[in-house]
């Protein structure tokens, strides 16, 4: 690997997992007895223990809060990561979002229910 950037994008957590497995897979693949370093291991481990769900329903909440409500993609990956379930939690998470400070708690519980029903389908 060259070390060199690519393109930058921001991501949440869950995808991050899943970047990771794909990342060790190709490793392993390449050199079984050499597998990740010892930051990529960090990383692994890290996004194993807090990714509240899978990458694909991560995307799909992070899309429908940005598509719906017009919240800015980095709050949107934020409520994605955190998974919050009280409108105080979701509040805090929002609390410097321009779109986030308009919403009243009524449109806040709406989101926290309508994001249970994402993570269930």
């Amino acid at each position: 690997m060259s070390g060199r950037k690519k393109d930058e994008k921001t991501v949440s957590i869950p995808e991050v997992k899943e970047i990771m497995e794909y990342v060790k897979d190709r490793l392993e693949k390449i050199d079984n007895e050499e597998g990740m370093s010892h930051f990529q291991e960090i990383t692994y481990n890290y996004v194993n223990k807090f990714a509240k769900y899978d990458a694909k329903t991560a995307k799909k909440i992070i899309k429908f809060l940005m598509e719906k409500y017009d919240i800015e993609e980095i709050y949107a990956i934020n409520i994605a990561n955190i998974d919050p379930n009280t409108v105080m939690e979701l509040r805090m998470v929002l609390e410097k979002s321009f779109t986030g400070k308009t919403l009243t708690d009524d449109q806040l519980e709406v989101i926290i229910e309508e994001i249970e029903e994402l993570k269930s389908s």
